[in-house]
């Protein structure tokens, strides 16, 4: 949760102010170690320096990749993969602060949400439009986008899981007995 900004007494600079998680502390901290870098605010301004090397260097269309010793590995930091720019009849872009997946249009519906709960209750394209309401071509579409995304819809998956895990949600399934 974002605080007021506060002012520098001398220079009446604003710095910003911010909540950090015990997670996103020791993971600053960590990094600090690593860059050698005297403390968290070095660390932040490394950071904003490497992010922005990274976008100025990124060319429409262009990937990232790191070099391992078992072959290339794709690196996807979900802030600078581009957003969409196919044009989609049912589904669109929506505000969002770390996700770039579409939406349904006209609704506040994730298109994986559509295409996981078809996969998972085995339901037909009529089926699902049935089901939420959708022109049978609506179902289609999400389907084409959710397969030919599959890497961002993992990558921001596996980021609302960190972020439930840090606010300490169970993603355990409870035994009942």
């Amino acid at each position: 949760m974002a605080k007021p900004a506060s002012s520098h007494p001398e220079t009446g600079e604003t710095k910003p102010n911010f909540h950090i998680t015990p997670e996103q502390k020791a993971q600053l901290d960590w990094l600090r170690s690593e860059i050698g870098v005297p403390n968290t605010t070095e660390a932040i301004r490394s950071c904003i320096n490497v992010m922005v090397a990274l976008k100025r260097q990124l060319q429409p269309g262009s990937q990232l990749f790191l070099h391992t010793p078992q072959g290339q590995v794709r690196l996807l930091i979900p802030e600078l993969e581009p957003l969409p720019t196919e044009t989609w009849q049912y589904l669109v872009e929506r505000p969002h602060p770390w996700r770039r997946q579409l939406y349904i249009k006209g609704r506040k519906l994730l298109a994986s949400t559509v295409w996981q709960d078809t996969i998972a209750n085995q339901m037909s394209p009529e089926e699902a439009a049935e089901n939420w309401e959708l022109p049978i071509p609506a179902i289609h579409e999400v389907f084409r986008y959710c397969e030919t995304h599959q890497e961002l819809l993992a990558m921001e998956a596996s980021e609302e899981r960190c972020r439930l895990e840090e606010q300490g949600v169970s993603l355990e399934p409870k035994i009942v007995g």
